[in-house]
This record gives C-alpha cells, structure tokens and sequence, in this order.
C-alpha cells in the first residue's frame, strides 16, 4: 500500500485510477486519517473497485511533494489517466474519501 516515489510516477504514468494520501509520520491529522485510509483501502480491494489507494510518505522525496502541489498534509490526491482530478487537505472522514473514489470513475 505504501509506495516509493518511483512507484508513484509509474502508477501517474500509466493512467491508473488511484488516490494516494500524502503523508508524513510527524504529522497528527495524518496520523488520525491512516486508520481511515487503510480501512477504506481494504474495503476496495474486496469489492474489487478499479480505484486503488495508496500512501506516500513525502519525507521519502520531497521534490516529488513539491511536483504534486503537496503545501499542507495530509493531502489526498485521485489520479486517472494520469491527471489529478480531484484533492482533499486536512482530516477526512470515509465518506468524503468513497465520494473521492466516485470522482474518479
């Protein structure tokens, strides 16, 4: 679930329909989200949902934050057919992270 920086630009690049919390393990909101995250992240990949989610700690390649337009975390971000077509900042609730899934297919 949780992805290298490398591993993000390929998923960017393919076109995959995805969300990935930016995050940072310094961080308290970030932290309150992650049980959020992996929850509805399990869920999906039961339901066998297109849009997969995953994590990437922007302390691993803070250019790579920086090329996303990451400015606050947590941030959450959904990708398909490589464009950012939809982002969150701050805490979220699941409901807002599934109506984010919606925005992407």
């Amino acid at each position: 679930m949780k992805l290298t920086s490398e591993e993000l630009k390929q998923k960017i690049n393919s076109g995959e329909k995805f969300i990935v919390d930016l995050y940072a393990d310094w961080c308290g909101p970030c932290r309150m989200i992650g049980p959020i995250v992996e929850k509805v992240a399990k869920q999906l990949e039961e339901e066998g949902s297109e849009v997969s989610l995953y994590k990437f700690d922007i302390e691993q390649d803070k250019e790579m934050a920086v090329s996303l337009g990451v400015r606050s975390i947590p941030a959450i971000k959904g990708f398909n057919g490589g464009e950012n077509v939809t982002n969150k900042i701050g805490v979220i609730t699941e409901t807002q992270l599934r109506e984010m899934v919606k925005e992407i297919l």
